[in-house]
């Protein structure tokens, strides 16, 4: 994982990279944007939308778009998703849920952690707010938490050893290869495992969770979509067959990732995209504890470290834009 910094940006040996002068140097801006056409966005998608919901993987999701002004270097990441998350347009028109399952912006959920640290010192702030109102400006995100999701895949082949004889047991039924197989229910890391094809996704001790698929392949962003539509939320309303999440994932994949011919005529992904967990802020108006000299962190999620927490910034480095994909995991109990 990578850790986005503070601080001057990098030169970066990218071919993409941006132009000398002002524009390299200038404050990055964001502006929202609205939603594509129903079809083929699949989060307003009729179709899409209601298996998302079935699923449980509305409530607590969100989706915005974004274009940005300032050249993105992708080999300089660091800069990028620590502007996104401190951006006054990003906190406006995107929220997380914080610790108690709240949808607030980043910048308020920093806000409340850094009160905590310095009671004191954040009553008297408090007591100005309403006259001043960039007053979190000086809690401001320091740095974000990151990771690069390989994203290379341009077809759903992927997908189908799952049909074939090549499962040891066997995710889908003999003469009916978009069946799942059934098996008695089972819990799980907290899921309901009722089939193998759930089985081969979360249980270490299923022959297929091993080798059926390669760890290059499970990093794959399109994998880690069709895992996520699968597994669902904490109220999941799980489907029988398989052509339900592989329709959904291809939806939801398209939706977030572009692709174009590349040189020799080939369709090439030209989306970045990064999974973030947590932001880094700074307790004292230079950004550093005092105490310490150390930022602290502040998870995106009210429950970290669970799998189907996940904050995917798609980057579309050749038309300045990026979709965040958010959801966090929410017991039901």
């Amino acid at each position: 994982a990578s850790v986005a910094r503070r601080g001057g940006s990098r030169v970066s040996a990218s071919s993409m990279s941006a132009p000398h002068g002002d524009a390299a140097v200038a404050p990055r801006a964001f502006i929202k944007l609205p939603d594509p056409p129903s079809s083929p966005w699949a989060f307003t998608d009729a179709s899409s939308r209601s298996f998302l919901r079935k699923w449980d993987l509305e409530k607590h999701a969100r989706v915005a778009r974004f274009r940005y002004t300032k050249p993105f270097h992708r080999m300089d990441a660091d800069e990028f998703v620590r502007d996104f998350f401190d951006s006054d347009v990003v906190n406006e028109h995107f929220h997380v849920l914080d610790r108690t399952a709240r949808w607030r912006s980043v910048r308020e959920i920093v806000r409340d952690a850094s009160s905590r640290d310095e009671p004191d010192e954040r009553a008297d702030a408090d007591a100005d707010a309403d006259a001043d109102p960039n007053l979190t400006k000086n809690k401001i995100v320091e740095k974000a938490s990151y990771a690069k999701t390989p994203c290379a895949v341009t077809s759903m082949s992927l997908f189908d050893r799952l049909r074939d004889d090549t499962p040891h047991p066997r995710i889908t039924r003999v003469g009916d290869s978009d069946a799942l197989v059934r098996k008695i229910e089972d819990q799980i890391d907290g899921f309901a495992v009722a089939d193998n094809l759930r089985s081969c996704l979360i249980d270490a001790c299923d022959e297929n969770h091993e080798t059926l698929f390669s760890e290059t392949e499970k990093g794959e962003f399109l994998f880690k979509i069709f895992s996520h539509v699968a597994l669902g939320g904490s109220m999941c309303q799980y489907e029988e067959r398989l052509s339900p999440y592989e329709d959904v994932a291809k939806a939801v994949y398209k939706s977030l990732v572009r692709a174009k011919k590349d040189e020799n005529g080939n369709a090439a992904v030209v989306t970045d995209v990064y999974s973030a967990t947590e932001v880094f802020f700074g307790t004292g108006t230079t950004g550093h504890d005092a105490t310490s000299g150390k930022k602290k962190a502040v998870s995106l999620f009210p429950r970290p470290n669970h799998r189907q927490n996940f904050c995917y910034l798609c980057v579309d480095p050749w038309r300045r834009h990026v979709t965040v994909w958010y959801h966090a995991h929410v017991p039901h109990w």
